[in-house]
């Protein structure tokens, strides 16, 4: 079955005058004050708000918050912040009213429902603080229910997470439709799935190559070449009997690294040169042939040799996927490869997709200007990839109506 099969659209549904639900991902990470320092998630959910504004809609919003500055994917309840810095941003970036309750039911909530007017915005509070999950996530969704009128899903992370707000609720409902930022997430993986533009390309990097096995066989399958970046490159050159000094490389993991390369054969690629230094922190660096290292050494970015041997991989391709960091991008001495990679994928006529949280990262971060020539900048983290080895989210599956088997109210219409 295809990613978008079942999907509807907001072109299939009269907007105005509705009051809807809209289920966005606002999270973001913040300082230790409090200020958001990344509002690109909370930026992917404005086109979707400002067409149901603009199309006359009463907005209410759902989404957690907290997570990305945790780094631990989830918080308990009595630990999650309240999502006013959000709000706040939220109001600037469209110009309009964002209503915030106390809490994400009650009749505080239903008052402040009930009394939106045409263009503003009622935003739950945290749903990571209340009962979008666990034993009170049914009777929430219901409560939620008798609020609204149709559902808007548009949290592409949201998606392997069972909840009120992206399960049972969209059930609830015939009249559900997917978002923007949604369908063009779901639009970009069908594609790749599809494996229909060849030849193409998978650069594959971060921090493990063993942890995401399963995934990169999935993928290698319909892909013609394969790029190994950051550690799965440093460990494929211990694999193969080179040094790389102090480089992060999957001792425990080197047979299966030389049973990958026997796999793919001809197939697969890695850095023949790297830049090279003692430390993260060093503001010089030298270029040293792969496998070349002294034991106090460490491969930080690509070499010059390798970011033009990947460029021409780039420009040969119809499709690319790069998935994982391919340096210590943090440091601009070794931001390099990371740039060049970003600035060959917007450079190509080829479809191009950026996947992973890191890698997302690490080019809004290094080479922001690039962001917009490439295809499909993935808000998805962990939930696109598993898509794209053709897992079954049960978000998705609720947003296609397709039944869980739990009784549900008939829609209104």
């Amino acid at each position: 079955m295809s990613l978008i099969a079942g999907i509807k659209t907001l072109e299939d549904l009269e907007l105005e005058n509705q009051r809807i639900f809209a289920r966005v991902d606002l999270d973001a990470p913040t300082s230790k004050t409090g200020d958001i320092v990344d509002d690109s998630r909370i930026r992917a959910a404005v086109p979707t708000l400002r067409r149901l504004l603009d199309s006359g809609a009463r907005v209410v919003v759902g989404a957690r918050f907290g997570e990305a500055k945790s780094g631990a994917g989830s918080l308990s309840p009595d630990k999650a912040p309240s999502i006013e810095p959000a709000a706040a941003k939220l109001a600037e970036l469209l110009q309009a009213e964002v209503h915030l309750p106390d809490g994400c039911s009650g009749d505080s909530v239903k008052k402040v429902i009930s009394s939106l007017r045409e263009g503003q915005i009622c935003l739950l509070e945290n749903l990571a603080g209340d009962a979008d999950v666990g034993p009170g996530a049914e009777a929430f969704a219901r409560t939620l229910f008798d609020m609204v009128d149709m559902y808007v899903g548009d949290a592409p992370r949201a998606l392997g997470l069972e909840s009120a707000t992206t399960t049972i609720l969209p059930r609830l409902f015939d009249r559900r439709v997917a978002g923007l930022s949604m369908m063009a997430e779901l639009s970009a993986l069908a594609r790749l799935r599809a494996g229909t533009d060849r030849p193409r390309l998978l650069i594959w990097g971060g921090n493990s190559l063993s942890e995401r096995l399963p995934l990169l066989h999935k993928l290698v399958g319909p892909t013609d070449r394969v790029y190994l970046v950051g550690v799965p490159a440093n460990t494929l050159v211990r694999a193969r009997g080179g040094t790389v000094g102090r480089s992060t490389a999957e001792e425990g993991y080197l047979a299966g690294a030389r049973t990958l390369a026997d796999q793919l054969g001809d197939r697969l690629l890695w850095p023949s040169d790297f830049l090279v230094a003692e430390s993260p922190k060093a503001t010089e660096a030298k270029v040293l042939p792969e496998g070349r290292f002294r034991p106090e050494e460490m491969a930080l970015d690509l070499g010059p040799v390798s970011i033009e041997a990947l460029r021409v991989e780039i420009g040969r391709a119809s499709a690319v996927l790069w998935c994982g960091t391919a340096g210590f991008h943090r440091s601009e001495t070794f931001a390099g490869g990371t740039r060049a990679i970003a600035r060959a994928l917007a450079e190509s006529a080829a479809f191009t997709m950026v996947a992973g949280d890191d890698s997302v990262a690490a080019v809004q971060a290094v080479a922001p200007e690039f962001l917009d020539a490439i295809d499909c900048v993935s808000q998805g983290g962990s939930a696109s990839l598993a898509l794209l080895s053709e897992t079954k989210l049960p978000g998705l599956e609720a947003l296609r109506g397709i039944s869980n088997d739990a009784p549900h109210p008939t829609d209104r219409r």
